[in-house]
C-alpha cells in the first residue's frame, strides 16, 4: 500500500507541477543564472541552478520539466526519509502508514515539491540530517559511528548550498545532546561530520570570500527591526502558517482524535530518537517564536517544523488509516480547488497565485512588440526574471537563457540581486527594451526613450490583474554612471 500511495501522490506532485501551479519567480531566476552559472549567487546558495543545469541538458524534456523534474524527485526521496525517521522511532506499521498519508496529503508539502525552490532540497537535506544521527543513537556504544556523523554532515553542507535555514537541525538537536549526551562532545564523529560539511560548502564559502560575503549578508538582512505597532503578532502569527501542513486532519482532531499518552513499547534507541525529535521541535519553535520580534515569518520559513509535526500527530491519531485517508482525499480536494478557482465559479481575487499567472502570455505579446532585443531591463528584479525566462529563444536548453540578457534599472533604493552582478548596464548598446514603468533614470542615458506599448496581464476569468508598459532605448550609455547598489 505505501508504495502505491507514494506513487500515486509522485503522479499528483507532477501533476500539479505540469498544469497546477505557475513558474515562480524564484523559480525563473534560478533558470536564468544559468547564462552565467557561478560557484554560488547573490541571494542563494548554488545547488538548485546546479540541479537544474543537469536536466536542461535532456532535451527532449519541456522547459517545465527541466526546471522542476529534480524537485519532484526530491520529495519523493522526503517520503521515504521520513519512513526511516519514523521507523528509527519506534513507528508500527499502522502509525508509519497514517504518517505517509500525512506527509502525501500535506497541502504545503504537495505545493514546495511540485515547484522548484530551495525549499524542496531543505526538506531533503534535512530529513537526510535527522536520519543519519538517529542512526548514530541506534549503534551500540564503542561501535564505529564515523560514517554516519560523515553523512549527517554531508545533508547540512549540502543542505546549505540551497538554503541556510538547514543550520536550524544542528542547532535544535544541540540543547539534547549538551543536557542529555553530552558524550558525543568527546567522539571524533561530530567533529569528522563538521570537517565534511564545510568541505561540501566549498564552493559557497570560496565565493562569498570573493564576493565581500554577499549572500552572508543578504541572508543576514532578513532578520531587522521590527517597528510595526503590531509587531508582537508576528510572535504567534506563524502558527496558523504551520498548522496549513494539515489543516482538515488538525480540525477534525481536536474533536475527540488525538489520544493523549503513546502507546506501545519503545526501545531505548527508539526512546533517545523520539526524545530528540521533541527536543528539536520546541529549540525550534523557541526559535521562530524570537524571530517574531525582528519581523513577520513567511509561511515557507516554517517548512523545518513540518516534519516532526505531522511525526507527532501520526502517533496519536486514533482514526484508521482508511479514514484518514479519506480526510487526507478531501483535503487535496479542496486543494485542487484552491489552485483552480476559477472552475467552481471563484475569481481571480479568490486566487493564491494571480501574482505568477497570466505571465507566459504576457511576455510572449510583450517580445512580439518589442521585436529583436538583446538587452531587457525592468523596474523589479521580479519581473526581469521572468521575461529572461519566457522570452521566445530559438535556442535550446539553458543557452535559450544567454540572449536576451538584462539587468534591473540600478537604484540605492533597491536590495543587490545576482543580475547586478552580470553588470550589463555598464556598456554601450544600440537598442535596449524596457518593461515597467517610465524610467526615467533610464531615459536620461538614452538618445531616444519612446513608449512602444503594454501588454495586459489577464487571469483565466478575463479580469485584467495588471499591465506591462514596453519602452524602447536607442542609443543607450551609462553615463552618468550608476548608482551603486549595496544593500543586501
Amino acid at each position: 500500500m505505501r508504495r502505491i500511495l507514494i506513487l500515486v501522490s509522485l503522479v499528483l506532485v507532477i501533476a500539479l507541477g505540469l498544469a497546477g501551479i505557475p513558474v515562480h519567480f524564484d523559480e525563473a531566476q534560478y533558470a536564468t543564472w544559468l547564462a552565467h552559472p557561478d560557484w554560488s549567487y547573490q541571494t542563494k546558495g548554488p545547488l538548485v541552478t546546479a540541479v537544474q543545469s543537469v536536466t536542461h541538458g535532456i532535451e527532449i524534456l519541456p522547459q517545465v520539466v527541466q526546471v522542476r523534474m529534480t524537485a519532484w524527485i526530491a520529495w519523493l526521496c522526503s517520503a521515504v526519509l521520513i519512513l526511516w525517521l519514523a521507523r528509527l522511532s519506534g513507528f508500527d506499521v499502522s502509525r508509519s502508514r497514517k504518517l505517509l498519508i500525512l506527509f502525501v496529503t500535506s497541502p504545503m508539502l504537495l505545493i514546495v515539491g511540485a515547484i522548484q525552490t530551495t525549499d524542496i532540497w531543505l526538506l531533503f537535506f534535512m530529513l537526510l540530517a535527522l536520519c543519519a544521527f538517529a542512526q548514530v543513537l541506534h549503534c551500540r556504544p564503542n561501535t564505529h559511528t564515523e560514517l554516519w556523523w560523515i553523512l549527517m554532515g554531508g545533508a547540512l553542507g549540502f543542505g546549505a548550498l540551497a538554503k541556510l535555514s538547514v543550520a536550524l537541525v544542528p542547532l535544535s538537536i544541540a540543547p539534547w545532546v549538551l543536557l542529555r549526551n553530552p558524550r558525543f562532545i568527546f567522539t571524533t564523529g561530530p567533529y569528522l561530520g563538521v570537517f565534511f560539511c564545510g568541505l561540501c560548502m566549498t564552493p559557497w564559502i570560496l565565493w562569498n570570500d570573493l564576493n565581500g560575503y554577499a549572500h552572508l549578508f543578504h541572508e543576514f538582512s532578513h532578520v531587522g527591526a521590527n517597528t510595526n505597532a503590531d509587531s508582537f503578532l508576528h510572535l504567534i502569527d506563524w502558527i496558523p502558517f504551520l498548522l496549513l501542513a494539515a489543516p482538515m486532519t488538525i480540525f477534525i482532531s481536536i474533536f475527540g482524535g488525538l489520544s493523549i499518552y503513546n502507546e506501545g513499547f519503545f526501545s531505548e534507541a527508539e526512546s533517545s530518537v523520539r526524545e530528540m525529535l521533541k527536543y528539536s521541535f520546541l529549540t525550534m519553535f523557541v526559535l521562530f517564536v524570537f524571530k517574531g520580534f525582528f519581523g513577520e515569518i513567511l509561511i515557507n520559513w516554517t517548512l523545518p517544523l513540518v516534519p516532526v509535526f505531522l511525526m507527532g500527530l501520526a502517533s496519536r491519531l486514533k482514526w484508521p488509516a482508511k479514514t484518514l485517508l479519506a480526510v487526507g482525499i478531501a483535503q487535496i480536494v479542496l486543494l485542487v480547488v484552491v489552485l483552480f478557482p476559477y472552475g467552481v465559479g471563484l475569481g481571480h481575487s479568490q486566487d493564491l497565485f494571480q501574482k505568477n499567472r497570466g505571465w507566459d502570455e504576457m511576455i510572449e505579446r510583450a517580445a512580439r512588440i518589442a521585436g529583436p532585443v538583446d538587452v531587457i531591463t525592468a523596474d523589479r528584479y521580479t519581473t526581469l526574471a521572468l521575461a529572461l525566462y519566457l522570452w521566445p529563444s530559438k535556442a535550446s536548453n539553458d543557452a535559450r537563457y544567454i540572449e536576451p540578457t538584462g539587468q534591473v534599472i540600478p537604484s540605492v533604493s533597491r536590495r543587490r540581486n545576482q543580475y547586478d552582478n552580470w553588470q550589463v548596464l555598464d556598456h554601450d548598446y544600440a537598442r535596449v527594451v524596457h518593461l515597467g514603468e517610465h524610467s526615467q533614470p533610464l531615459a536620461r542615458r538614452c538618445l531616444s526613450f519612446k513608449k512602444l506599448g503594454e501588454v495586459p496581464q489577464v487571469m483565466p476569468d478575463g479580469t485584467i490583474r495588471s499591465v506591462l508598459g514596453i519602452h524602447e532605448c536607442l542609443g543607450f550609455s551609462p553615463v552618468p554612471a550608476w548608482p551603486q547598489v549595496t544593500r543586501h
